[in-house]
């Protein structure tokens, strides 16, 4: 019963992903018990030192069972066929003992080095001497393969609506996975790349942990190969969960549980059940409304002139490809996953441009739903309008190919197949870019014409998915729209605007300028003049001194490289923003503090080896930055009082540096970037002291001394602020 595998859930381990989700996708009872027994044992005996909570939830004809029972697997210094003498321990008011339980008893001689340990329990569900063995319960068939596929493709999902942890979704990836996601605008490849897509982009698509939202699957066709390798297609939508706010994510009455508008997806996915994991992921949406509908028609009419490539014999190319080698790879593709299916002829008469035949494929009561229109297509007759109008504005050299291709049986009333489909478009046999999609179609059980269909094309540019995270990141923040406003109007105002800041702006490239710019880098920390080098130009030494001031200044905030770990990236890596904070100041810290993830309070500990890049966690722990730097910016401001005496003592040159910042763009802007750096420099004190473990009421001088006094705060905080742990210390 699911209320009992819902008190069993709150016991099982959450690290052990698997065994979790397997009794998440066992709760509406759609699975077999013999798979479900199967797989628990196989993870088993596989993971001696596992301990866990486990359910079996066990049916036939009119009885039902559900024994739930809790066992500790010996450590892995024992042998597993101790199971047997453990025993079942109390649960849910109910004692169980292996003597007591006819079947569960295991003798000594059935415990053999590989024996099942529940075989016995299988054996309860031979009524009669009637039922299906042990062994063919835990055979290896085509069947048994695909159900393990589409286990595993379930199991990702219902880990994805727990909202469990990027680090556990990983786990059910290969190590090169490709992995597209509609919404974004390259392919995500390996296992490192797709974690910090999941960190990244949380909420941000459908394929995402961290909304509010829901995956609930409509449909699903599954299929495999000998080899191990099964094709599944989930037709899926997306409902709003918990809307009552409790936050239990429960469903408290039906509008609790609500569809979202324009949310129905379809998602490829080829699991390799030999390694257990996600080799492939293709996932694409239904465009927002309003929808498209013939505008983008419209405009591949006007310009298919431009695009069209000439005739080409759409019957090579859907049957023999082109002569080419990569069109001869294709081919070898669509040769292994396409048949001769009503769907696979409706594709071939598409390119061949015969609407006629692609109409006389449908049912006289279908129902197709091309995503790009707000409402579905009902009867041939408005199916025949819809697609003669779609090949009216198509190119002629353009061309359906079908990547994959899985047909299954159904056993649903008045429907002889399901079928699941891959594809993209090619122009002449060159790819189109983002022009991919996916469809779902069933067919008629008397005609085997096509039913119905739902057919989602790729999403045209702009594409949504980074914009979507963004959007969440304001909208949970909104203070980060000032650092977002003053980062806008910084560039304006000392890049191109005329009059605000003096000086001439930088479209006009002044010399003047440029002579500036060179001649205070050539004096960077003031080495050159200090070491007087031959080479080393005669500046005011008021500017000099903020320009040192300004760039040590910029340089401490390496010592918050921590901000930015594999398990919180950054839309703005701050590596590369540090470094450039040295050439542009504010131009990039003032993008990365409206834009930074935020750091959540997981209770996780941090270690020095998160930090993205060996270099940055040496940098950013380095307990000399903070001195070192702070050296430097003291040095900086002593040589604007008192360095070069041939600028007469404190009045005089501060009255030749008055002058100067009237006509001076570069220097005034530099005192731009003073004041907002002693602005946003405590942005990043209450992050840091979190991450190092550091309570919001503890250290409180420190804190408030970091945060609010400027460049000084800074150093002394880097200089006594706690450090990071290292994995290697522990």
């Amino acid at each position: 019963p699911v209320p009992t595998i819902n008190a069993i859930l709150t016991r099982v381990n959450p690290q052990h992903y698997y065994l979790h989700n397997i009794l998440e996708s066992i709760k509406p009872l759609h699975e077999s018990y013999s798979l479900v027994v199967s797989r628990v044992y196989r993870k088993m005996r596989f993971s001696g030192a596992l301990s866990f909570l486990s359910s079996a939830v066990l049916m036939q004809q009119n009885v039902d069972f559900a024994y739930a029972f809790a066992f500790t697997p010996p450590s892995s210094s024992s042998n597993i066929q101790s199971f047997g003498k453990r025993g079942i321990h109390k649960h849910d008011n109910a004692f169980f003992h292996p003597t007591t339980i006819p079947g569960l008893h295991m003798t000594q001689s059935s415990q053999q080095a590989n024996a099942n340990p529940f075989e016995a329990l299988l054996n309860l569900f031979q009524k009669n001497g009637n039922g299906p063995s042990p062994s063919s319960l835990l055979s290896s068939s085509s069947s048994s393969i695909a159900t393990q596929g589409e286990l595993i493709v379930k199991s990702f999902i219902n880990s994805i609506n727990s909202k469990q942890d990027p680090s556990e979704l990983i786990q059910f990836f290969n190590d090169d996975v490709n992995y597209v996601d509609g919404e974004f605008y390259n392919p995500i490849i390996g296992k490192e790349e797709l974690l910090r897509h999941f960190y990244l982009h949380q909420g941000s698509s459908s394929l995402s942990t961290g909304s509010d939202a829901k995956i609930v699957m409509e449909d699903m066709v599954v299929s495999s190969d000998e080899e191990g390798i099964v094709k599944v297609f989930v037709l899926y939508h997306m409902e709003n969960s918990d809307v009552d706010g409790d936050g239990d994510g429960d469903s408290d009455s039906d509008s609790d549980s609500r569809m979202i508008s324009d949310s129905q997806a379809i998602t490829y996915y080829s699991v390799n059940v030999n390694e257990e994991k996600i080799t492939r992921i293709f996932d694409v949406k239904e465009p927002p409304s309003p929808k498209p509908g013939d505008n983008g028609l419209q405009l591949l009419k006007t310009v298919s002139k431009v695009l069209d490539k000439g005739n080409v014999d759409a019957d090579a190319d859907a049957d023999s490809g082109s002569d080419s080698d990569s069109d001869a790879s294709k081919e070898d593709v669509k040769a292994s996953s396409t048949s001769s299916s009503t769907v696979d002829q409706y594709f071939k008469a598409w390119n061949r441009g015969d609407m006629n035949e692609a109409t006389s494929l449908f049912a006289q009561d279908c129902v197709l739903r091309d995503t790009q229109y707000p409402g579905a297509f009902n009867g041939r007759n408005e199916v025949e309008a819809h697609l003669s109008n779609v090949n009216e504005c198509l190119p002629s050299s353009f061309q359906f190919i079908i990547d994959e291709l899985v047909t299954i049986s159904s056993s649903e009333a008045g429907i002889r197949e399901k079928v699941g489909a891959l594809w993209h478009v090619e122009n002449g046999g060159d790819d189109l870019a983002f022009t991919r999609g996916c469809s779902f179609y069933t067919t008629d059980a008397k005609t085997g014409l096509i039913q119905s269909g739902l057919e989602i094309p790729e999403k045209a540019l702009p594409k949504s998915g980074v914009l979507n995270t963004i959007s969440s990141t304001f909208n949970a923040e909104p203070i980060r729209y000032l650092p977002a406003a003053m980062w806008v109007a910084y560039m304006v105002i000392v890049f191109f605007s005329d009059g605000i800041l003096p000086g001439a702006n930088a479209l006009q490239l002044e010399e003047r300028t440029w002579i500036e710019v060179r001649d205070l880098s050539i004096n960077f920390f003031l080495v050159s003049p200090l070491l007087h080098l031959p080479f080393s130009p005669t500046v005011h030494p008021m500017l000099e001194g903020v320009f040192n001031l300004l760039l040590s200044w910029a340089a401490m905030f390496a010592g918050f490289l921590s901000d930015d770990r594999k398990n919180k990236p950054n839309l703005l890596p701050f590596g590369p923003i540090v470094i450039g904070m040295q050439f542009l100041t504010s131009a990039f810290l003032l993008p990365y503090l409206a834009l930074r993830s935020e750091e959540k309070d997981t209770g996780a500990i941090v270690y020095k080896e998160d930090i993205s890049g060996e270099i940055q966690a040496k940098v950013s722990e380095w307990r000399p930055l903070g001195p070192f730097l702070g050296t430097v910016g003291t040095g900086a401001i002593v040589w604007a009082l008192i360095g070069r005496p041939e600028f007469g003592d404190f009045s005089e040159r501060y009255s030749t540096f008055a002058d100067l910042m009237s006509i001076d763009r570069v220097g005034s802007s530099f005192l731009v970037d003073l004041a907002i750096f002693a602005m946003f420099q405590g942005w990043f004190i209450d992050d840091d002291l979190q991450r190092r473990g550091v309570q919001s009421d503890d250290m409180v001088v420190l804190r408030n001394f970091a945060k609010f006094v400027p460049f000084f705060g800074l150093a002394t905080y880097l200089s006594f602020r706690p450090e990071l742990p290292s994995r290697d210390e522990n």
